[in-house]
This record gives structure tokens, C-alpha cells and sequence, in this order.
């Protein structure tokens, strides 16, 4: 991954993560949803440009890391909508941490161990 690429994704993963944490997804709705919308660009591209020299066995676990993204950037739109009740939005930002913190997990093991 290039340095900018590396940067954008986590500045705009830092956002939406600082988002969850400090409960602020539906006061920032447009930023949380701009920057949803940039990281399955910028990762798009990444995942097209980096699939050349991956190393074996990899697409089962990116595979994974993917559907867990698209976890984390669905339940920031639900919260932002602000349709759900605060029970069901606590569960919502629980599972989106979770799932978060394991596709920081397995980005960081392929970026910097598996190659």
C-alpha cells in the first residue's frame, strides 16, 4: 500500500472508530457517511492493485475482513439514520466496535507479518 492510501484509510477509519466510541455517528452524520463512502473506494482500489503479489491463502481471511467492513460502515448509517432505540443503537455500536477492531486485526497481519 502506498503512503497516501495507508494515511487516507486511517484517518477516515480513525473518524469513523472516534465516531462509535464517543457516540457522535448521528451528530456526524454527513462525515461518517463521506468517510464510509471513501474507505470501499480507496479499499476497492487497494484490493485491485495489491491482488498481484498477495501472498497464499490470503483471500479467505480478506474475504472475511471485507463482510466485516461492510458490518461496520451499515451500522454507522443505521445509527445515523437515528430510527433505533437507544438499546438497540448500544448493541449496534458494540458490534460495529467488535467487528472494527478485528478488520484493524487482520489489515495489520497482512500488511506487515504475511508478507
Amino acid at each position: 500500500m502506498n503512503t497516501g492510501l495507508l494515511h487516507t484509510h486511517l484517518l477516515l477509519g480513525g473518524f469513523l472508530l472516534l465516531a462509535l466510541v464517543m457516540n457522535k455517528v448521528r451528530a456526524w452524520r454527513l462525515g461518517v457517511l463521506g468517510a464510509s463512502l471513501a474507505i470501499v473506494v480507496t479499499g476497492a482500489f487497494n484490493f485491485m492493485w495489491r491482488m498481484k503479489g498477495a501472498p497464499a491463502g490470503w483471500h479467505a481471511l480478506i474475504g472475511i475482513k471485507v463482510l466485516l467492513a461492510l458490518h461496520v460502515i451499515t451500522m454507522c448509517v443505521l445509527i445515523a439514520r437515528g430510527t433505533a432505540g437507544a438499546e438497540k443503537e448500544a448493541r449496534w455500536r458494540k458490534g460495529a466496535l467488535i467487528s472494527c477492531a478485528l478488520v484493524v486485526v487482520i489489515g495489520l497481519y497482512y500488511s506487515n507479518f504475511a508478507r
